[in-house]
């Protein structure tokens, strides 16, 4: 790829507010020989909550139907996006989801706006709303892989950016920042928390006494600033001190940490 291309992206991963995001997209819309863009969270667009995500250049009109008649709801490009994190091209939608009748109404009467010959890089993190970033309305610089790996380049770092961004709107940076430094012990005792065990199971399992695994899961509910059981793990899961892999895996060894 070009120097433009790589100068484009080190641009969006350094936005420092949504007007300027808003425009680089645009432009890496235009770079890729697209038109339009929709970057944001999958949520009630009627009642968005205050930490979603929605940057898009789509015809105005366009979105107030949408979100007028909710058509979000049964998005045929959002239903698509939750079966896998690779980006895909519109033209693909009708191998990897049985269409509806009302979901090929949807996607006429988005191409009557402009929005034809699509690609879209999903963006899913454990914890937050799944999320999308889609281009259409040409037919990108090139074929195949190419465009699909020029878009899931600028729509990742573009949600990476625009994340980053919102998160110092809210003020919580400071508190991401603030991860508590855990054991090893205590990744293994917060695991096993997140399997539904308690302390009795948890000392049994690590070969420890009841009162010893009890006394790691104080400690780490006092790294969190005294977080009940239930909060603690969803927290561990948004900072990433744990994986959904791992407390779901019955494969997965507690020793191999």
């Amino acid at each position: 790829m070009d120097k433009d291309f790589w100068n484009l992206i080190e641009r969006i991963k350094a936005a420092s507010c949504e007007d300027e995001l808003f425009n680089l997209l645009d432009e890496g819309t235009r770079f890729i020989g697209f038109t339009q863009f929709a970057l944001g969270h999958h949520v009630d667009l009627n009642q968005p909550p205050d930490t979603a995500i929605r940057l898009t250049n789509y015809n105005p009109s366009w979105v107030r139907e949408s979100i007028g008649r909710k058509y979000y709801r049964n998005d045929p490009v959002h239903r698509a996006s939750v079966l896998d994190n690779a980006p895909f091209a519109w033209g693909d939608l009708k191998h990897m989801i049985k269409l509806t009748s009302k979901q090929d109404d949807i996607l006429r009467r988005a191409a009557q706006f402009g929005l034809h010959g699509g690609v879209t890089v999903p963006v899913h993190l454990p914890g937050e709303y799944r999320g999308t970033c889609s281009f259409a309305g040409g037919m990108g610089t090139g074929q195949g892989d190419r465009i699909l790996g020029l878009a899931h380049l600028i729509g990742t770092f573009a949600f990476q950016a625009a994340r980053r961004i919102m998160r110092a709107r809210h003020r919580t940076q400071s508190i991401l920042a603030a991860l508590p430094d855990l054991t090893k012990r205590q990744l293994e005792v917060l695991i096993l928390l997140g399997r539904g065990k308690n302390d009795g199971e948890i000392g049994e399992i690590l070969h420890i006494s009841q009162n010893t695994a009890h006394e790691h899961v104080e400690n780490i509910r006092a790294a969190y600033g005294g977080a009940q059981r239930t909060y603690l793990i969803g927290r561990a899961l948004f900072d990433g001190q744990i994986t959904y892999d791992e407390i779901l895996s019955s494969r997965r060894t507690i020793g191999a940490l």
